[in-house]
């Protein structure tokens, strides 16, 4: 195992270590460990075991946590949750284990409710209600939620009928960042098995079959327990409902009804189980087309835009090419055409200098005697004819 330990706490004795698991988590890991700094109990160790993070989860903390006494920054090769956190245990120094997974968030007064509670009563493995939130941080109130909805049956059901039988429809509890537990406990019961949907669930059995009580804290919720699209049991929700059956079946003792009808009804839920996989990874399909249907559309857009832009940038260019290569014929014609126009204007005024010269050589003709003179024996001519022409 490749592991590098940032810094190692004091010797100081602790009554809380905190354990974190962390993977590849870099957009909640701050919220997390903030959680835990911010909280009304101050007697903790914070042991957090990033577990091969490729993202930038080791700068982050590095950058903000490095100096902090009271946080172990411990980073190793990817191994897995249940070893990360097995490893927080084997390293831990408090009297009690409480874990917080790097996506989730404790409330301010949660170590201080349940320290309280392990100094006054019997403390087993206990819980508290859970607020659900989104990515971004908003609460998940509508009861209408399919999560909600579970959520509010599984507590029912572990409120009527114990724990036993709540935990033959579904983990109550939720996540193992609601685990509160004694460190003696935890060791006794082996740690986490090597389980990567369902390691939380695996110990909750084993803590029944041993006799070990687990408890719900209040009806006041302490933490806030993200839902999103990297939550690893909702990654392939098939393969974590048969690591479940597999848990079941190296559980179950000879003569043992409990586990055996526990076997019994995750065996008759298995078609309903694979109807519900596959009626998942249709949807997933439906939604990748679409986002790829939209992704070409998107695409194609761009592209015609693109087209658009380029055609207008060559039609300025040719234009501005055309005028600078044509430029030289254009001022010619322009001469020509400038010329051509000086030309006709003097012709048309040398036309209008001989129509007046004829105008006033018409005028000297009818103001002359002899054209008066042959007008008037154009006159007398026509009158003789007429007078003829009564004679006759």
């Amino acid at each position: 195992m490749n592991m590098t330990t940032v810094r190692n706490s004091s010797d100081t004795t602790v009554d809380i270590s905190v354990v974190i698991p962390s993977y590849n988590h870099a957009s909640f890991i701050v919220e997390a460990v903030e959680s835990i700094v911010r909280q009304t109990f101050s007697n903790w160790e914070l042991i957090l075991i990033d577990d091969g993070s490729t993202d930038n989860t080791r700068s982050i903390l590095d950058q903000r946590y490095r100096d902090n006494k009271q946080i172990r920054l411990v980073y190793q090769e990817n191994h897995g949750a249940h070893h990360a956190l097995n490893l927080g245990v084997r390293l831990a120094r408090g009297r009690y284990i409480s874990i917080l997974n790097s996506d989730d968030v404790y409330h301010p007064n949660r170590l201080q409710t349940l320290f309280s509670h392990c100094n006054t009563s019997v403390c087993g493995l206990i819980f508290t209600p859970v607020t659900p939130i989104d990515t971004n941080g908003n609460e998940i109130l509508a009861s209408a939620h399919s999560w909600c909805y579970l959520y509010a049956k599984l507590m029912s059901i572990y409120r009527q009928r114990g724990a036993g039988e709540a935990l033959l429809t579904g983990n109550f509890a939720v996540t193992s960042s609601n685990f509160f537990i004694s460190t003696t406990l935890i060791k006794q019961l082996g740690g986490f098995r090597k389980k990567r949907y369902n390691h939380d669930w695996d110990l909750m059995a084993r803590a029944i079959l041993q006799g070990i009580d687990i408890y719900c804290v209040g009806h006041e919720s302490l933490l806030s327990y993200r839902i999103h699209d990297g939550n690893t049991i909702t990654q392939n929700t098939l393969r974590a409902r048969l690591e479940l059956k597999q848990i079941l079946q190296s559980l179950v003792p000879k003569g043992e009804p409990y586990f055996a009808k526990l076997v019994l009804q995750m065996q008759t839920n298995m078609r309903s189980i694979r109807h519900e996989h596959q009626d998942r990874v249709l949807q997933r399909v439906r939604e990748g087309y679409d986002t790829h249907i939209h992704k070409i559309l998107n695409d194609l857009q761009v592209q015609h835009q693109q087209v658009l832009f380029e055609q207008q940038e060559w039609h300025q260019k040719t234009v501005s090419e055309l005028h600078v290569k044509y430029q030289g014929v254009i001022e010619d014609l322009e001469a020509q055409y400038v010329v051509q126009i000086d030309a006709l204007n003097q012709t048309q005024n040398n036309l209008l200098l001989q129509i007046g010269s004829q105008e006033c050589l018409l005028a000297q003709i009818q103001n002359s005697r002899s054209y008066q003179f042959a007008q008037f024996l154009s006159r007398s001519f026509t009158g003789i004819k007429r007078l003829l022409g009564l004679l006759k």
